[in-house]
């Protein structure tokens, strides 16, 4: 899956988790400042996720990804496919 891929597949979850538009779903945004989603939300972006990629995302693992560019780069090194 590439990279754009996995950025519009996350787009389309923080849409549907948060109602959080398109464009402001850059690389550097963070899930919690810019994004401004509280912590039930990234719970929830996460739920869906492990679900629409088909992968298991360690909560350890899930609390390190505080930014899309990082979740990107997790799902992107683990080879993912939307599920």
């Amino acid at each position: 899956m590439s990279r754009e891929d996995i950025v519009r597949t996350l787009q389309e979850i923080l849409d549907e988790v948060a109602e959080v538009p398109a464009e402001k779903v850059t690389l550097d945004a963070s899930f919690t400042g810019d994004l401004e989603l509280d912590s039930l939300a990234v719970v929830s972006v996460f739920v869906l996720v492990q679900r629409r990629f088909g992968i298991q995302v360690p909560n350890e693992d899930a609390d390190r990804l505080t930014t899309v560019r990082a979740a990107v780069d997790y799902l992107e090194s683990h080879d993912v496919a939307v599920a």
